[in-house]
Parts: C-alpha cells; structure tokens; sequence
C-alpha cells in the first residue's frame, strides 16, 4: 500500500524527492533525533499550547498519529454541531494526505453557496516572522480542509512578535504573538503548484527503490534532512595537507596576559519568561573561565545560577569580579562579546565595564579561521570540529551534557519547581562539567596553535 501523506512529509517532498521515499520506507536510516533538535520540537509545542489561549473557549482534538481516523471522526461531529468557537489540532484526511490544524475557528460568516459557517485557519509558529515554507504548509492544509468540505475564509499565521516585552504576570497574548494573512499567498500555491507537486511525490512513492538525487543544497535547505548522514556517507575526505598562514604566530603574539579563556551558557525562551525580556532573548546563566598567567599558571572559576530568578545580574556581578583587570578575554566566536553588550544595556550600571571588557575580547575561531586549516575540520570550524582535529586525546563525548542546546534544556529542568533535588543537584554538575570542558578546550587549541606556529617556523 502506498503511505499517507501529511503536511510534514509534503513538506519533506518539495525539499527533497528522496527525502520524502526514506522517510515513508526507510526511517531507520535517519540521523538520531540528538537533545538539541528534540529541544526545538519540544520548543514548538509549548509555544502552540500557549498561542490556543489566544482563541479561548475552543476544544481540543485529541489523538496521536496512530488515531488518527478517530480524530477525524471527532472532528467531523464537532463541525455538524458547529457550536464551539475554535478546534485545536482538527483532523482531516483528503486524497490519502492526513493534517492537523493548530487552530480552526469559527469566522462568523456563512459560506453562500452551501450556507455552511465558514471558518479561519492559523497556523501556529515559534519563528518570529513569516519564511517561504510557512506559506506551503498552510497552502496543503487548506487544500486537505477544503477538499474535506470545510470552507475557509482566511489562512493565517501566528508567530511570535519579537518587539514584545514582558512587563511580568499573565502574557498579553495580543501583543505576544503577531497573526499575518497568507490567505492570498496560500491559495495562489495550492492553485498553481499543489496538483503537480503531489503528483511528484505520489509517483516517487510507486517505485520500487529511492530515487537517485545528487547531495546539495537542498538537503540543508529550509531544514537539515533527517538523512543527511545516509546520504553523505563515504562522501570524498579533504586530501590536502594543513594549512598554517605565516600571520598565525604574530596573531597568536598578540593575546596579552594574563589570558582569560571564557565561555557563556545561555537560555533563550520563545516565551519570556524574566520582565523586561523579548522572544528569544539571550539569557546567560553560567560562564566558565580559565586564566593563564605569563608564567603560564592556569586556573578556572565559574558560576552557575541555581536557581528560578532572573539569573543575569549575578552572572554579571561575578563575571566583573573573576575576570582579571588587564589581559585578553579569549573567546570562540562573537557569542561571549554580543551576550555582554546586550547586558550593558540590560543593566546600564554595569554598562562602562561591560563595554571595557568587550573591548579585550579576542575571537578564537576569527583568528583560526584566517590562519589555519586542518582537514580533519571537514569543512567545519566549530570547536567540536577544531577540538579533536588539533587535540586528539579530549573531547565531549564522555560527558551527559555535551552541546549548547542540551545544556540550555538541562539547565530549564533544573531551575523548574517540580524536579527533585537528586536531579537537580546531576544536572548541576553535568553542567559545570560542559561549561569548563568549553574553557578547557580553548586553552588547549591554543597551545596547540602555538606549537604549529613554532614547528611552521622551522620547516
């Protein structure tokens, strides 16, 4: 039998033809679903459960992709009684395409020709404005409620507004989050490009092996391919030598000491949660710092806020305490310089210090990126590429927290009110255990771009 389809595999189509063969017949070849990704779905639905409070009074539909059929039912009851203002996730199957709806609700007007109420569509996203692969999944989902008999009026989209500030309390969800119409956009897709593009994908899932599609672009493009490791396997290796410019001892001669190696942890919540924050605001909550003397004396300080307050004035305090009064503050990438100019301005008390230190910061993966190439980078410059290319012995993998995502989840659970003590207390150390490990790495890419720069000077 050939699979359903969904918004999300119609989706998966227009990306990529191949995509959309693996992911009906062969999900066992996709990439892990790694914390930092099933951070951002999970992003997703707390921002949907949020945004129905926007359409009160409506009712949930409820099922999970395995029953499907029975939302659909549910759905259709709901639609002949028409008594309920708004419908959360309604459920519809039309030509073997199956959709939910974040939001159904009732428009107030009747649909002439049949004298059935019409209603709105919105579609709700956790991005702050609206991209073109917004408008083709709202275009799918009118065609499958259309098809299925429900007249739409309008196709909106809900996203979230990044100009809001929370002031504290209840969320002004007017002001929270933007609706945008699509309804032009949405229709004019479905009219000139739907019919032809669901006869791609209905004829690529006849045969009977994946089609042949070269790797490219669009297998990052909008979204990364959850095949992509499948389908870059025993892709061509990087042949040439390392690259050393003969600018990389100077650079490295100009870090002045002692030298302070810094890395921040930051949380960013779609949904504000401190007052005077937007969307996505970046909140620091840990830093770790490795200070080497001209002696070549290291030590490490950190923070880590443990608790549910605002934790950016304390991390503030503390940061202009350890750091040393002189020196370069050695940070990989503009992250560390961008987090302390936005809490200048955050808390202008601190703004003259936190602007002196920024005028210290030196970027690491700047300098390495205009003086050194290994190719075990594979064409990344990331320091969890940098690291094990130049420091073969140390790396993340034994760690429980070992990216950037996975510590700003980690550290959401910790400061939470209903997780245990025990719980916490792992967490804690699982965090300050990834936050030096960053510090650490630096320190340790660093001697070993001095000792590449000395042996370079000698060939």
């Amino acid at each position: 039998m050939t699979p359903l389809l969904s918004k999300s595999r119609f989706q998966n189509g227009l990306q990529c033809l191949k995509r959309l063969y693996l992911e009906c017949y062969h999900r066992e070849l996709a990439d892990p679903v790694d914390a930092g990704l099933q951070a951002r779905f999970d992003n997703g639905a707390a921002v949907g459960e949020v945004a129905r409070q926007r359409f009160p009074n409506g009712r949930l539909i409820e099922g999970t992709y395995l029953e499907h059929d029975q939302a659909v039912r549910t759905t259709r009851d709901l639609l002949a009684g028409a008594t309920i203002p708004a419908m959360y996730e309604a459920a519809f199957t039309f030509q073997g395409i199956r959709t939910r709806i974040d939001i159904l609700k009732q428009n107030g007007q009747q649909a002439p020709a049949r004298r059935r109420q019409e209603f709105d569509l919105v579609e709700v996203k956790s991005t702050t404005g609206v991209k073109p692969e917004h408008i083709t999944d709202v275009a799918v989902q009118v065609y499958v409620a259309e098809g299925s008999g429900v007249p739409v009026k309008g196709a909106y989209l809900m996203h979230l507004n990044n100009a809001y500030v929370y002031q504290g309390g209840d969320h002004d969800l007017e002001q929270l989050f933007t609706l945008e119409d699509v309804t032009e956009k949405a229709r004019r897709f479905v009219a000139d490009n739907v019919p032809e593009d669901l006869a791609r994908m209905w004829a690529t899932l006849q045969l009977d092996v994946a089609p042949d599609i070269e790797t490219g672009r669009h297998c990052t493009s909008p979204y990364r391919c959850s095949f992509y490791g499948h389908c870059h396997q025993g892709a061509a290796k990087v042949n040439r030598q390392p690259f050393i410019s003969p600018g990389l001892a100077s650079s490295l001669g100009e870090i002045a000491f002692p030298a302070s190696f810094l890395d921040f942890e930051t949380v960013s919540p779609a949904i504000p949660v401190y007052p005077g924050t937007r969307p996505y605001q970046r909140v620091p909550f840990q830093w770790s710092l490795h200070i080497r003397d001209s002696s070549g004396h290291l030590r490490h300080d950190s923070f880590l806020n443990d608790d549910a307050e605002d934790p950016r004035e304390r991390f503030v305090t503390g940061l202009l305490e350890a750091v040393p009064p002189k020196g370069a503050i050695i940070a990989y990438s503009s992250y560390e310089k961008t987090t302390m100019r936005g809490l200048a301005q955050a808390f202008p008390q601190y703004e003259n210090r936190l602007l002196a230190l920024c005028d210290r910061v030196v970027d690491l993966l700047k300098l390495i990126r205009d003086n050194y190439y290994h190719p075990e980078f594979n064409g990344s410059y990331s320091l969890k590429s940098v690291l094990p290319a130049l420091v073969p012995n140390l790396g993340y993998s034994d760690l429980e927290i070992s990216e950037g995502l996975a510590a700003s989840t980690s550290y959401t659970r910790m400061v939470a009110s209903n997780t245990p003590e025990s719980e916490k207390a792992e967490i804690r150390e699982a965090l300050l255990a990834y936050c030096q490990r960053d510090t650490d790495a630096m320190v340790r890419v660093y001697d070993a771009l001095l000792a590449e720069a000395a042996g370079n000077s000698q060939r």
